[in-house]
This record gives C-alpha cells, sequence and structure tokens, in this order.
C-alpha cells in the first residue's frame, strides 16, 4: 500500500464523501490511550509521512473527526428525508472511529441517523452533556437509539471493584461480590433518568440493547482482572461474564417497564460468534451485524426470523490483529526465536527471583542478551515443548474436562484472541502467569486450526504423539 502524507490523509477525513473503509487502513488504535469503550485513534505512521516539523498529535482529534463526518452525511441525507429519523446516543458500540463497522454504521443506509455517540462515555458523560436532550428536541426523530452501561459495569477497572477471589466451592454467580449489585443500581438509575429527560424534550419511543456475551482473552479489561483474582478457567469466566451481562439485561428490562410501551429493549445476547469479536469488549465488523440486526427488529417491529432472514450488509473488515490495544499483537508480531529466548531468559529471572512468578507482564519487551542466547533459547524451547504437550493432552486427550471443551470452541477465534485464552489455560496447568502468554504466542505462531481435530494432528505431528485424538463425547 502507497504511503501518503499528513495533507493527504487530512484531505480524506474531511471529505465525508471519501468512504471510512479508505482512510482505515491509514489510522490504527494507539494502545497507550485507548480504554475500555474508549478506543484511541491515531495516524499510523508507518503508512503516514509526517515532515519533521509536524507531530502525530496534531490529529489526536481523530475521534471527533468521525463523529463530525456522520454527521455532514446525516445533513446532506435527512433534506427530503421521508422515512425513520432516529437520533443516536451511546458508546464506542455506536461511534467506533473508523476502524470498525459498528452497529450505527450498519443502520445508517437504512435510516437517517443523528449521531452523538462518542466512544468512552459513560452514562453519567451523556446525562451530564445533555447532547442527547438537544438532539432531541433539534431533531423531532421518531425513535430515540441509547446504547450504554457497559463501560460502567465492565469498563475502567469494574471488575476488580466487586470480583471475589476464586474459590472452588462458589459457582460462577458466587464470585460476583456485593459491590456490583452498587454498581448496577447506579447505572441504571442515571439510564431511567436519562430515559426519562429525552421523553419529556420529545422523544416519541426510545430503544436501548443489552450488551452480547463478552469473551476474556488475557486482555487488560476482563482476562487480567479476572487473573489477579485466581480466576484462570476459561469455561469460570465466560460463565461469570455471562451473569453480569444476564444481570444487567434484567435491569435494564425491569428499568424500561416503568415507561411502558415506550422504551423496548433489544436483547443482544448470544447473537455474535466467538470467532467476530475484535477484543475482550467489541466485535469485528462483521460481529457488529448481529446486535444490528437486533437493534433494526426492535424498532421496526420484526420478529426474529424476518430480521435473521435479512441479507447480510457489506463491509470491509480491518485485518486482525493488527492495532490491537492489547499486547497479544505485540507479541505475535515477535520473532519466535526472540520470544523463546525471552521465554528461557524468564525461567532464569523466576530461579532468582521466585515473586515474579505471578507477574501478568504481557507487554513487557522481548529481548535478549547475544552472548547467552543459546543456553536461554535451550532453556525456552525446553518449556515451550512441554508446555504444549501439556496441553494436547488436556485439548486431545482428556474426554469430559470442561475446560478442554471451552478451548476446543475457541480455536476459531483471531489469533490475537487465541493468546489470551491460551495463556489462561496455561496458567491453569501451572504456567508462572510470568511465561504463559509468551508461551502461548509461540504456540499460536506455530499453527492453531480452527478445527480442534486438526489441531491436535498439529500438535501430534510437531510432538511426535498418536495422531489420531480421542473421539467427541467420551
Amino acid at each position: 500500500m502507497e504511503r501518503i502524507d499528513r495533507a493527504r490523509l487530512e484531505a480524506m477525513l474531511m471529505d465525508p464523501d471519501v468512504p471510512d473503509a479508505a482512510i482505515r487502513p491509514y489510522l490504527q488504535l494507539d494502545p497507550l490511550e485507548t480504554s475500555a469503550f474508549e478506543p484511541a485513534v491515531v495516524p499510523n505512521t508507518a503508512r503516514v509521512a509526517f515532515a519533521a516539523t509536524e507531530a502525530a498529535m496534531a490529529l489526536s482529534s481523530l475521534n471527533g473527526i468521525a463523529r463530525w463526518r456522520r454527521q455532514q452525511r446525516y445533513a446532506r441525507k435527512i433534506r427530503g428525508w421521508t422515512g425513520l429519523k432516529v437520533v443516536a446516543e451511546g458508546d464506542s458500540w455506536f461511534q467506533y472511529p473508523f476502524l470498525i463497522d459498528d452497529v450505527i454504521d450498519h443502520l445508517f443506509d437504512r435510516w437517517a441517523i443523528y449521531c452523538v455517540s462518542a466512544a468512552g462515555d459513560l452514562l453519567q458523560d451523556m446525562a451530564r452533556q445533555e447532547e442527547v436532550t438537544v438532539a432531541v428536541l433539534s431533531e423531532k426523530p421518531d425513535v430515540l437509539l441509547l446504547s450504554g452501561g457497559g463501560n460502567d459495569v465492565l469498563g475502567g477497572g469494574a471488575l476488580q471493584k466487586y470480583l471475589l477471589r476464586h474459590d472452588p466451592a462458589l459457582d460462577a454467580a458466587g464470585h460476583v461480590g456485593p459491590a456490583f449489585d452498587g454498581i448496577l443500581n447506579g447505572t441504571i438509575g442515571i439510564y431511567a433518568d436519562l430515559i426519562e429527560r429525552s421523553l419529556a424534550a420529545g422523544a416519541k419511543r426510545v430503544v436501548c440493547h443489552s450488551y452480547d456475551y463478552v469473551i476474556a482473552t488475557g486482555g487488560r479489561w476482563l482476562g487480567r482482572p479476572m487473573l489477579a483474582q485466581g480466576i484462570t478457567d476459561p469455561h469460570l469466566q465466560r460463565e461469570i461474564l455471562k451473569v453480569l451481562i444476564d444481570r444487567f439485561h434484567e435491569a435494564l428490562v425491569g428499568m424500561a417497564a416503568g415507561f411502558g410501551t415506550r422504551v423496548s429493549i433489544a436483547d443482544c445476547r448470544g447473537r455474535v460468534p466467538d470467532s467476530a469479536w475484535f477484543d475482550e469488549l467489541h466485535p469485528t465488523s462483521q460481529g457488529f451485524a448481529f446486535p444490528a440486526r437486533v437493534i433494526l427488529g426492535a424498532v421496526e417491529g420484526m420478529t426474529e426470523s424476518v430480521f435473521l432472514a435479512m441479507p447480510e450488509m457489506p463491509v470491509t473488515e480491518r485485518p486482525l490483529p493488527a492495532g490491537e490495544p492489547d499486547a497479544a499483537g505485540q507479541l505475535l508480531d515477535a520473532d519466535e526465536e526472540a520470544l523463546i529466548e525471552e521465554i528461557g531468559r524468564r525461567q532464569a529471572v523466576l530461579e532468582i527471583t521466585p515473586e515474579a512468578r505471578d507477574t501478568l507482564a504481557l507487554d513487557l519487551p522481548v529481548a535478549g542478551t547475544e552472548a547467552v542466547r543459546l543456553p536461554f533459547r535451550e532453556l525456552g524451547q525446553t518449556i515451550v515443548a512441554r508446555l504444549e504437550r501439556e496441553l494436547y493432552t488436556l485439548v486431545c486427550t482428556q474426554e469430559g474436562a470442561p475446560e478442554r471443551e471451552t478451548l476446543r470452541a475457541s480455536l476459531s477465534l483471531p489469533q490475537s484472541g487465541l493468546v489470551g485464552v491460551l495463556t489462561t489455560a496455561l496458567i491453569g496447568l501451572g504456567c508462572p502467569p510470568f511465561l504463559a502468554p509468551l508461551v502461548a504466542a509461540v504456540i499460536v505462531k506455530r499453527g492453531i486450526a480452527p478445527v480442534w481435530e486438526e489441531t491436535c494432528r498439529l500438535w501430534a505431528d510437531r510432538l511426535d504423539q498418536p495422531a489420531e485424538p480421542a473421539p467427541v463425547g467420551g
């Protein structure tokens, strides 16, 4: 792909007729500034040339530019428009700038949507800024779409406030501490207040949505807080997150009931395939099509069979894991030999500093010292071979183990997601968190097939194991 200069990028950004998909290759996520439901987008300096006197920070308002472009397209579309008019307010599920086609992108052609959403907004931000009230007063929409609460109950380190320390005697719900009730009740209270003000401003109908069952993949928002509490079993992690999403949905439904038929909830749970998640909190462009259809059905009164049967909306996917905010992408980009050497070096560190064992240092730099490369590399190779053999035993021969079924079901995830899933599995097998993400990255780089039987054959060839995995359902 050609490298462009800053002036060319700015011209593309300021022309609403240039589709986001054409701009997407020249942008990336900022791994330092990106947080839970607040993706921060910056120019990709590998594809955009800046003069010596220029700074990429001059384009740090790309999130705002994305919203401006959408509003410009709305202003042109609304002239003479006779179809459904919509105001949308929400978080990054409604406004993921440039890099992913979010819910509103999927619905924009069908309706005239005036979107005041901003990635990263908490519900209290939406209520305080009063943008939605002003938008309802000025645009007089047929429907108001609201997306919020995910950042309040899952983002910003929220899990660390209410998840309890792992206890094998507790089920998934038992690991959710009483502090969650306070966070959830506060969130729903702000939701109700925001809806009440919107209805008073003239909104005819309000449609909110629940979130889908997010997946912890060892990332900073879900995986690491769980690992910090000793919750390492991927199956238990998914069950806990399901409890949280279900309770959020139930609270939304209860709140909406107080407004009668004027407020409805689009149930987006269980819609996005495991392979269609971009990160721990956001689907991919194709993945967002599923909740978009559920919301479409709720707005237009369609039955599920009707909106699921609609033709797919064309979108342009962004390759993964390029631009991922988590360190998994950095590990996958690293040279395999350097990773193996680093594993050996870290094992040597553990022998001197055992307290480093429980450090989940996903984003430590991969580096080595040339003078001691061979001993570290040999040690690293030994560790990787041993742990890959243990994974093979778990996935390919231990029938009936719940964690085995979770691992098998996760093999179709993007590579960055696989690193997170294998990291938690390796920790469950006794691998120190200090080593686990690097070992997981090496195993993924060596090859993982979407179908577990094929993965077992790949591992069997490398490990000189029997080629035939155990039959399903044993």
